[in-house]
Parts: C-alpha cells; sequence; structure tokens
C-alpha cells in the first residue's frame, strides 16, 4: 500500500533568506488532510491539547493523545498522521541559532542526553499542573511583543528561557523516573562541553584554540565535530554569540559603544562596528535609535534577527584579518 505524501516543516532550511528565531502554530486536520507533515531541522516542541494523531519516528510509530508532549531537536525527526477526528497540536520552534544563544538551552541539552535514541522524537507526559504551566508560557509566545516594544528581544529571550526550563524540568522527572542510563557518543559529549565551555568564555576567548585546548582534542576535530552537528563554524558559532550579546547591550543599557566593544573584546570601537555590521547590516548607533533607548554612539550594526558571519576567515577569528584578543581580564 502506498504511503501519504509527505511535507516537510523545518525552521532551518538555509535556503530560505530570513526565518524566525520563534515560531508559534496550531496542527489541525486540516493541515494534514493532503499527506503527512514532516518535522525536523529545528528545536521544535509539540503539544496535543485536543484529540489524537499518530507520529512515526526512527523508533517505530505511536499515538499521541491529548497531554503529550513531543520534542525534537536539529538531530531528530518525526512525521505526523492524522488519526481521524478532530485534533489540536500546539507548536513552538526554535532557530538552532537562536537556540545556541539562549544560557538555559545548556540545561536542557543535559537532559536530553540521557535518551539512548538520537534521531527519535521524545515523548513526554507531564504532570497535569506542569501542562498546564506549560500551556500557558506558550500562550505568551503566541503573542509575542511586537518587535517595536522596548526591550522586544529581552522579553522575548526571558520567555523562551522559562519555556525551556519548564521542559527541561519535566525531562528531569522523567530521566529520574525512568532511570535511563545516559548513553553519549564522544563526539556529542565533546559538542555538549564545546557549548558550556562557549557560553561561559565566549567574551574572553574568541579563538578556537582556547576551546579545543581545554578539551584535550585538536582545532581540526573540534571544527568537524561542531561543523557536522550544527552546519556551522565554531567561528560561526561564537560570533553568534557575541552578536546576540551585542543587540542585548545596544537595546537594555546606556553603555556607549566603546565600552560594548570592550565587554565584548573587540580592540577597538572600529573592529566591533564592522563586525556588528556584518551581522546584519546596522551600525550600533542606528540598531539603538532603532531597537533600544536610544544614544550617542557610533559604528556598527546588526539586525534583530541576525545570523552568523561570513565564511572568509579562516583564522578562526572574530574580525576578518584581525585578532581580537583581550588585553586584560573581563570584570
Amino acid at each position: 500500500m502506498p504511503r501519504p505524501a509527505t511535507h516537510t516543516h523545518s525552521i532551518a532550511d538555509p535556503a530560505r533568506e530570513s526565518r524566525e528565531e520563534v515560531f508559534y502554530r496550531e496542527i489541525r486536520p486540516a493541515d494534514l488532510s493532503h499527506g503527512a507533515m514532516r518535522l525536523e531541522r529545528g528545536f521544535l516542541f509539540g503539544m496535543v491539547t485536543n484529540g489524537t494523531l499518530r507520529e512515526e519516528d526512527s523508533s517505530g510509530e505511536r499515538t499521541l493523545e491529548k497531554g503529550d508532549l513531543l520534542i525534537l531537536t536539529p538531530s531528530r525527526s518525526c512525521t505526523l498522521q492524522s488519526a481521524g477526528g478532530d485534533f489540536r497540536m500546539v507548536g513552538i520552534g526554535l532557530d538552532p541559532d537562536f537556540f545556541d544563544t539562549l544560557p538555559d538551552g545548556q540545561p536542557m541539552y543535559s537532559q536530553l542526553a540521557r535518551y539512548p535514541d538520537p534521531n527519535g522524537a521524545i515523548r513526554l507526559r507531564p504532570e497535569e499542573a506542569a501542562w498546564r504551566h506549560l500551556l500557558r508560557t506558550a500562550e505568551l509566545l503566541a503573542d509575542r511583543p511586537s518587535p517595536y516594544t522596548l526591550f522586544h528581544r529581552g522579553i522575548l529571550r526571558h520567555w523562551c528561557g522559562l519555556f525551556l526550563l519548564e521542559i527541561t524540568d519535566m525531562l528531569h522527572r522523567d530521566n529520574e523516573s525512568n532511570r535511563t542510563p545516559v548513553c553519549m557518543k564522544r563526539a556529542d559529549l565533546l559538542f555538549r562541553q564545546f557549548k558550556k565551555l562557549s557560553v561561559e568564555n565566549y567574551l574572553g576567548h574568541h579563538d578556537i584554540g582556547f576551546y579545543a585546548d581545554a578539551l584535550h582534542i585538536s582545532t581540526t576535530y573540534l571544527s568537524r565535530i561542531v561543523k557536522r552537528t550544527t552546519g556551522h563554524t565554531v567561528y560561526a558559532h561564537l560570533a553568534g554569540l557575541l552578536a546576540a550579546e551585542a543587540r542585548r547591550c545596544l537595546e537594555s543599557t546606556d553603555k556607549d559603544v566603546k565600552e560594548i566593544a570592550y565587554r565584548l573584546g573587540f580592540s577597538d570601537q572600529s573592529s566591533f562596528g564592522k563586525f556588528f555590521k556584518a551581522q546584519s547590516g546596522l551600525s550600533p548607533h542606528h540598531y539603538r535609535q532603532r531597537f533600544g533607548r536610544g544614544g550617542d554612539d557610533r559604528d556598527g550594526g546588526s539586525p534583530p534577527g541576525s545570523r552568523v558571519l561570513p565564511r572568509r576567515d579562516r583564522s578562526h577569528k572574530i574580525n576578518p584579518g584581525e585578532s581580537i584578543t583581550r588585553e586584560r581580564p573581563i570584570y
């Protein structure tokens, strides 16, 4: 018997010129009327609020019911099919690059590592009280602040952090109840260690050598692990963290551009300006005028949905052609 047609839903398609950092979507019978829906290449969280539907992944086929939570990461994928009747799934998606800038993503990675199948979807059955809280948080993300709202990015990041921590707590409870043994490939473990190191040290250490030395591996091997797992280079990952912190400083503080440049480890304001503009096309001054509290700063640029740096520099330094190592420690 032939399989029904499948349409793919992905929030990490590099062919798209722009993509949402966070999206909210409701999946109903009409969405699956023309065939199955494949979910992949992103951090996707599906909450079944009514009825049932079928889900298939690398471990087989199962039925999702009201109260079930489905979790996907960029390495995991699944296919949804209608099980007949009425159903509703609330979906929240986070772009992988945006997820990497959220400090609350690291605890979730630690819990996800305890699930043995690295490719299949994770299904949870949360307790009723936790389920209600999660749905309320999802409603916040459905009605997220306008881009023109003061501190909108900070608000959105905090809401996403709350959402991730609530799910992380559910994962922890599930792991504790099942006593699932940890089973990880060495490369996956190294990647998670690299993510933790980068979140803790990106302000002071921009060079791949620091992270490779800390993990006791070669820079070539670290580059290969990060590229295979995320599709991006170490350079791009660190640049994304720096750009996110730069946007936060410009939006929600009164620090001048020179002070921000120093905080982020740039040798001078000009090099920071070139880096920031390469991220999205706005100078720090224009970015702050448009999205922040206002200011009299100079140089730089980056739009709210910025992507990673161009890959023209092979030295793994953030500013092409120039090292931006820190001359004194961060306080």
